[in-house]
């Protein structure tokens, strides 16, 4: 990737990706004809490869729109509406209702179901998806490296991408154009085998990643699908991958359920109900042994364990 790639982290390389960003919606309104990704790169004095990871970029988060022909221009207006829209009225996925609290709720009934740490991960049109939501007691381990970010050289390696690329083509296709980078051994770095897992978690509707981005970690992850149809958010939790190893059905379970019922909530489903609250330690020293589950029957992950890492 030339200089002008989205770096791992902020400074002078964010703002001047920025600025190039921003010339090439100029260069697109003084074009209304269109421009295809070889005028664009001539144009900004960049690289074929760049100018395609812009047109990406500025298409999926509305901003620009391809023409039969792979022409790239402006759209008649900003993806939320107009310009000088209120901003009360904004929604976080263009033509789709506002989640409101749905999606932090989604985070925290993961993490009380599995009590293992729980994250939302959103793309809003760029190649870098944003960690907007975190769950976890103290004491409870975090995922090594995870910031508030996940780069591109990332994204093929954790579960929370990993879901997202197996819907959105034009970002599965920036991530490819890229080596993919060994952050563990277990990482997947030959792209045919990469597209096989996409392909699976595909038809399976959720994602695992067994040491793939941290050493002893694993992390699980599935869609929440908007109104629409777009699948721009993930749930999803990390654990450790002795953790996976003894309990990765339920765990597998509880986060699709998690995700299937936020994607209901945000269709405004009444039937998406909330996870009743987990009992207490107290509560299971008190079943001596006994199973524990909530009140309308439903099995808690790790029983009478506690919060396994």
């Amino acid at each position: 990737m030339d200089d002008d790639g989205v770096p791992a982290g902020g400074g002078a390389r964010s703002l001047k990706t920025a600025a190039t960003v921003l010339r090439a919606l100029r260069l697109l309104g003084d074009h209304p004809a269109g421009l295809c990704a070889t005028e664009l790169a001539a144009c900004l004095g960049k690289s074929a490869a760049t100018a395609r990871y812009m047109i990406n970029t500025l298409c999926d988060a509305g901003y620009a729109e391809r023409d039969g022909s792979g022409r790239c221009r402006l759209t008649e207006a900003p993806p939320w509406g107009s310009w000088g829209a209120d901003p009360k009225t904004l929604s976080p996925v263009p033509g789709d209702p506002d989640p409101g609290a749905v999606l932090a709720e989604a985070t925290t009934e993961l993490y009380r179901r599995t009590r293992q740490r729980s994250y939302l991960v959103r793309r809003t049109g760029t190649l870098v998806a944003a960690v907007t939501d975190s769950r976890g007691h103290q004491g409870l381990a975090k995922l090594p490296g995870l910031g508030t970010h996940v780069p591109p050289h990332q994204a093929h390696a954790l579960a929370m991408t990993k879901v997202l690329l197996a819907v959105s083509p034009s970002y599965r296709e920036a991530i490819e154009a890229e080596p993919l980078q060994a952050l563990t051994p277990a990482t997947l770095t030959d792209l045919d085998d990469l597209r096989a897992d996409l392909a699976d978690i595909g038809e399976a509707g959720v994602a695992l990643d067994r040491e793939e981005y941290a050493e002893g970690f694993c992390t699980v992850a599935a869609p929440v699908v908007s109104p629409s149809g777009s699948s721009t958010v993930a749930v999803g939790l990390s654990c450790s991958a002795r953790r996976l190893a003894l309990d990765e059905d339920e765990l597998v379970d509880a986060v699709r359920e998690v995700a299937r019922r936020a994607s209901a909530q945000w269709a405004g489903e009444n039937r998406a109900r909330p996870v009743p609250a987990v009992p207490t330690v107290r509560d299971a020293v008190e079943t001596s042994g006994r199973p524990v589950s909530t009140p309308d029957g439903e099995s808690l992950v790790g029983g009478l364990s506690g919060p396994r890492r």
